[in-house]
């Protein structure tokens, strides 16, 4: 192809990214998106909405479904290592359409869903660990919902400062919020591994004035099984991968990892079974702490029986029943890993969400400024920019409107997005056949006659599938139709989106097309 031509496919001939990644980086990056100590609050909703799961054996099912898809993912961007992911993949094998469909999906998602995390923050951190030391004052000050605005401005604004320093400095702040949470889940696990079921329950009990075993009584005569139920668990797995949803986020970020066709598989296998020793310690202690039927009669009445619940205002996610079980030290150590997760998962989701947008903007769907980066520390700036006044508009909405009911089917709508970037896999040999044979040896492998790739891929659907139909569920009061329909008109918004700038490059002379026929520029 003509250097012209080249040029006019692209914004121009390289990306401009720096390759400052390393395969550690990245598999810490996918951890932190998967907020590790989310599991105090997910494992909470689990026992709640799907009486007799069994946590701790949801952590395995949710990791064969997580390496089945992640190798998948890894291979993929081995054989095309570019930032943006699965947008490049669908829209070269696909259609540009659907691929840019689906990685809106995202982009949307990560903003919206990073909204959650500052009154989490808030009042499920801060809250209580001021309310540990007496602080009334502060309580009411940090649950007021315009300084918890004003409080995720700021750090918004603050990770903007962080990341403008480039991707070298940013990791480093990966890595101090990953050590942060790893501290806080040591101090939660040995304090639990550590205390008797009875000593928990009798210091809980005393702090709120009830009986144990009369609760357990209230929640099994209330509905709640007595023992751990085969079918509740298959279902429950759905808050645990919910929880482990970005495990393979590191391949939006390849243009910029070193020696990616290496370091994705141990990116995001790594950071599958880091992540599964993480939830898993969690769940165990929690039980072997706390007691299961205890704690899972507490979230059975929580959600189920709030006439019932005997903790009043205070929510029964399992960091912040540590209060009234271990020292006020100890306490705080756990909150802290807690906070931690909130926030590294905030400065992760803008981290992934400015490189869907340079990806975009490299494709000339969006307009190209933003693809633009900064020489000296190799920061897509314009795109940075842009993100950033994005996820303040969404903090505002999450705050201030209904935003959070309408997603509460993003597992269905992860689901539809992993199947689409899985029929690409499937298409890829057939379709672009002499990529597969550029790739290394360990991805051009074949089970008789069949392509490893193709074989991950098929799988991989069929799990995306499931995993649909399982995101369906969450509801307590069943299926929304409002919020499904939300979901969908995401990816009906991409599609318009992609379909109008596909009409004005045409218009200017130069058809946007032309660029999803080739690979864009490392």
């Amino acid at each position: 192809m003509a250097v012209s031509e080249e040029l006019k496919m692209y914004v121009r001939r390289s990306s401009g990214l720096v390759k400052e990644i390393s395969a550690w980086d990245a598999l810490i990056y996918n951890v932190l998106i998967m907020a590790p100590t989310a599991v105090y609050v997910y494992g909470v909703w689990a026992l709640g909405i799907f009486p007799g799961v069994h946590l701790s054996t949801t952590v395995f099912l949710a990791m064969a479904i997580s390496i089945v898809i992640g190798l998948y993912y890894a291979y993929m961007s081995i054989i095309m290592p570019r930032t943006g992911g699965d947008y490049i993949w669908v829209s070269r094998l696909i259609h540009p359409s659907i691929g840019f469909a689906i990685n809106f999906f995202l982009f949307i998602t990560l903003l919206s869903v990073a909204g959650s995390y500052v009154p989490w923050f808030t009042q499920y951190a801060l809250s209580p660990l001021f309310e540990a030391y007496g602080m009334s004052d502060a309580v009411a000050w940090v649950n007021d919902p315009w300084n918890m605005f004003l409080i995720a401005v700021m750090f918004y604004v603050l990770i903007a400062l962080l990341m403008s320093r480039g991707v070298k400095v940013t990791k480093y702040a990966f890595w101090a919020f990953f050590l942060i949470i790893c501290a806080g889940v040591v101090a939660y696990a040995f304090s639990f591994y550590m205390m008797s079921p009875s000593t928990f329950q009798s210091s809980i009990a005393s702090a709120y004035n009830f009986d144990a075993n009369e609760i357990v009584s209230k929640a099994i005569a209330n509905g709640m099984p007595e023992t751990f139920v085969l079918t509740a668990t298959f279902s429950g797995v759905m808050f645990t991968i919910l929880n482990f949803l970005g495990f393979n986020n590191s391949v939006y970020l390849a243009g910029e990892i070193k020696e990616v066709r290496k370091s994705q598989l141990i990116a995001i296998i790594g950071a599958v079974l880091v992540f599964g020793l993480i939830t898993y310690i969690i769940y165990d202690a929690t039980y072997a702490g706390m007691g299961s039927n205890f704690i899972a009669s507490l979230a059975y009445l929580f959600v189920n029986s709030p006439e019932n619940y005997p903790l009043g205002e205070t929510p029964p996610f399992f960091h912040m029943l540590a209060k009234n079980a271990v020292s006020p030290a100890v306490f705080t150590v756990i909150v802290c890993g807690f906070a931690a997760m909130t926030l590294s998962a905030i400065l992760v989701y803008i981290f992934t969400t400015v490189r869907l947008l340079f990806a975009w903007s490299f494709d000339r769907i969006v307009p190209q400024f933003l693809s633009k980066v900064d020489s000296r520390y190799g920061t897509p700036y314009t795109a940075l920019i842009t993100v950033t006044v994005v996820a303040i508009v969404a903090q505002y909405l999450w705050l201030f409107t209904p935003l959070l009911n309408y997603f509460v089917f993003v597992v269905l709508g992860w689901g539809i997005m992993t199947f689409v970037a899985s029929v690409a896999g499937i298409v890829l040999p057939y379709k672009r056949k002499e990529l597969l044979g550029l790739a290394p040896a360990v991805v051009r492998r074949k089970v008789a006659g069949v392509p490893v790739l193709v074989i991950l891929a098929i799988l991989s659907a069929i799990l995306s599938i499931w995993l649909a139909w399982v995101g369906t569920e969450p509801a307590v009061s069943g299926l929304t139709p409002d919020a499904v329909i939300f979901l969908i008109g995401i990816y009906v918004v991409g599609i318009i989106i992609y379909v109008i700038s596909s009409i004005y490059h045409r218009v200017k002379g130069i058809p946007l097309e032309l660029a999803f026929k080739e690979f864009p520029p490392a």
